[in-house]
């Protein structure tokens, strides 16, 4: 009985001192963890989970990797000749723009001055005459006194180039010092979005002896142009010329008996296969074709000169508009053909199976031809 009290006493006395004693306060995380055991497991679990489920993600198999430059390798494949086709497109339909400008610039000419402007604005020296022994006819350098400037020259002030054409003085010849900022200057116009070569040209003469490809000499530079005038069916040195723009001529409209809308003015011309400059020709001067195309003169592989007056005048003689024809005719960058502008302001494109003859026919302004349907034009 008496251990009995004594043991109570001791239980009063811890209660009593349990209370008299200051609450000690314990940290929220610690207690919870006490309280709550389980819910400490999970909280440590669900991070241990979210740390693998990181890893797996940051992970990229080998063969996912080339699952995926494969599926980009493809959709390359397929945009890249889309984006070619859109390009090239573009760049046709601003040719072919270019050409309806100059069209209209034509008529604009015509309608100020009751004539087309001239091929080239040349003097030629007493006693030219034209010798069929000769390879190219005359000595082209001997016989062009200059100025030279070309039709495209006489349309600028009709293309809104006001300021290039101000710039110009057509009584002094193109290589003159005082026409250097004219003959350098860059007229959208004629350069086809198509050709890709340099946009300013040297000019130079043969070379002494002749022909002597190594030893040419820089008589100027010029800006480039990717069209050329149409001379006819005969060289520049042969009468009479068949065609609407020639040395010195003045071309009526109603000079064009085989009608406007069946008669080629002006076509493209690549610079790549002759360098020519809007500006015309420059006495001395004779312009390289084809300079990476040995298959034109196997005797000079690397270059094959002409008279400057073909640069910007161009003779058809028995091909149609091809990369395989005459380096100095007419061929355009695109693959459907060559486009040209009729003298009526509308324009067509020939392609280089057209039928030869009738290529000559639209290249004549009176030749009287008939033309065939279906030959390609």
């Amino acid at each position: 009985m008496m251990l009995y009290v004594k043991r109570v006493r001791l239980s009063l006395n811890k209660l009593l001192a349990g209370r008299s004693a200051p609450a000690v306060a314990m940290p929220l995380p610690q207690a919870t963890r006490l309280q709550h055991p389980t819910s400490a497991f999970r909280f440590q679990e669900a991070d241990s989970m979210t740390g693998a489920h990181r890893q797996t993600r940051g992970a990229f198999t080998l063969i996912e990797l080339l699952v995926v430059i494969a599926i980009i390798a493809i959709l390359i494949g397929l945009l890249v000749p889309a984006v070619q086709k859109v390009r090239a497109a573009a760049a046709r339909a601003q040719s072919l723009n270019n050409l309806k400008q100059m069209g209209l610039a034509l008529h604009g000419y015509h309608d100020s001055h009751q004539a087309l402007p001239p091929g080239i604005s040349s003097n030629v020296s007493p006693g030219w005459t034209y010798n069929p022994a000769h390879p190219l006819g005359t000595n082209q350098a001997a016989s062009e006194s200059g100025p030279g400037w070309s039709l495209f020259a006489h349309l600028l002030p009709y293309l809104e180039q006001h300021g290039v054409y101000s710039r110009i003085r057509f009584d002094l010849p193109i290589s003159h010092p005082l026409n250097q900022v004219a003959r350098e200057s860059q007229v959208k116009t004629f350069v086809d979005p198509g050709d890709t070569e340099p946009k300013l040209i040297g000019i130079t003469d043969s070379g002494d002896p002749p022909n002597a490809v190594n030893a040419p000499t820089m008589i100027t530079r010029a800006a480039v142009c990717s069209y050329a005038g149409c001379l006819g069916t005969l060289a520049y040195e042969e009468q009479p010329f068949t065609g609407v723009f020639h040395r010195n001529s003045k071309i009526r409209i109603t000079d064009i008996t085989d009608g406007t809308s069946m008669t080629i003015g002006i076509g493209e011309r690549m610079s790549r296969h002759t360098e020519s400059s809007w500006v015309g020709l420059v006495p001395g001067a004779e312009l390289v074709y084809a300079p990476t195309a040995a298959r034109y003169n196997p005797s000079q592989p690397s270059f094959q000169f002409r008279p400057a007056i073909t640069a910007i005048l161009v003779h058809v003689r028995s091909s149609a508009p091809s990369d395989q024809g005459s380096p100095g005719g007419f061929i355009g960058p695109h693959a459907a053909g060559t486009q040209f502008l009729n003298m009526d302001g509308s324009c067509r494109i020939i392609s280089a199976n057209a039928s030869p003859s009738v290529f000559r026919a639209l290249c004549t302004r009176s030749g009287g031809e008939i033309l065939p349907e279906g030959q390609g034009y």
